[in-house]
């Protein structure tokens, strides 16, 4: 070798072998998209066997939670494959198993009736295998599936547990009072109910006249603002303050109405945690979280127990016993507070 062959190799770089991989990639890639098709496939299954128990009102106001997922490969040669896939990748990172299967399933599943699955944080899906996945497909069955198309290569089971009732958030109204109505007065001016270091509400000076016939009969009462009217007003009226007023009603909330007064007017309002609704004498069905001014000068009169799509002949017409009616009327006979700075007057 001469001097200059010697430099020539000494200036070249290392070759570097590139291998390809290329095919553990698309197994991975195939294997996920079907496991999320199957899996959505099975919770659907799932949750289609159960909804039929419910009504929508229930389960508009619930969820269900997936209990378990059992993914079972349908033949030997898929369930040596996966299992190979698995065990190498976790060789290298012990949590990959539960990695892989947080990319297969949903934080969430919904039926086309409204039904909603959630999917706890900590969740994690199982693979077991089952009597077709010891089993080596035949020659005959090889044709017959290259024929037809592609085969499934996994089986997937769900169970669901509930339905729970959906909770609400701190305070159980804090998703009512962050709501904006414009160009109305927000909730936002009484923040309070969520807030942490407040454990009650200021009480004020205004007051609300109210007619209620219910189970009990016709009586008169007198609400000092802010209150709430409910079946079961109590334990939130005692964290926050509020001046409560128990209906015993069959279809009413446990807090079914909120009054309360904001920039010297009075206002109405269904919490996020009413699962009924209330219609008005002019047929309006009352919507969760958004404010109603109360008529100063004339009566209110709400009927309880309305399913959130609206009213029908049967609720307009039933007993005050299942229905109850409330007549709402400012007792002040409308004066309004006013906070704004006075006007100056001449000093003599």
């Amino acid at each position: 070798m001469s001097l200059m062959d010697l430099f020539k190799s000494a200036g070249t770089k290392p070759a570097v072998e590139i291998f390809k991989t290329r095919h553990t990639d698309e197994f991975a890639d195939s294997v996920l998209l079907e496991l999320k098709s199957v899996a959505t496939d099975a919770v659907k299954r799932a949750i289609e066997a159960r909804e039929t128990r419910y009504m929508k009102a229930v389960l508009d106001e619930s969820y269900f939670v997936l209990d378990s997922l059992v993914i079972t490969p349908n033949d030997r040669d898929i369930a040596q494959k996966f299992d190979d896939f698995l065990t190498t990748h976790e060789a290298v990172d012990p949590q990959f198993r539960r990695q892989f299967f947080q990319q297969v399933i949903q934080r969430e599943y919904r039926s086309s009736r409204g039904s909603s699955v959630r999917v706890p944080p900590e969740f994690e899906a199982t693979v077991q295998l089952g009597k077709d996945s010891l089993e080596t497909l035949s020659s005959e069955e090889g044709f017959q599936i290259s024929l037809k198309g592609r085969r499934l290569s996994f089986t997937v089971e769900a169970s669901l547990s509930g339905p729970l009732k959906r909770e609400a958030s701190s305070g159980r109204f804090s998703k009512a009072l962050s709501a904006q109505q414009p160009p109305e007065p927000t909730l936002d001016a009484v923040a309070a109910f969520s807030n942490p270091g407040t454990n009650s509400l200021r009480q004020g000076t205004r007051k609300v006249d109210i007619q209620l016939m219910d189970a009990r009969g016709n009586s008169q009462h007198t609400l000092v603002l802010p209150a709430l009217i409910g079946r079961e007003p109590g334990p939130m009226c005692e964290q926050f303050g509020l001046s409560p007023l128990s209906v015993q009603a069959v279809y009413v909330s446990r807090q079914q109405l909120v009054l309360l007064e904001m920039m010297g007017r009075v206002y109405y309002f269904l919490p996020d945690s009413a699962s009924l609704s209330c219609v008005r004498a002019d047929g309006l069905v009352l919507e969760k979280l958004k404010l109603y001014p109360l008529d100063s000068s004339a009566t209110t009169v709400l009927r309880s127990g309305i399913p959130p799509e609206g009213a029908s002949a049967v609720h307009l017409q039933g007993p005050s016993a299942q229905y109850a009616v409330i007549h709402l009327r400012l007792a002040d006979g409308g004066t309004t507070s006013h906070a704004g700075t006075p006007r100056p007057r001449a000093v003599a």
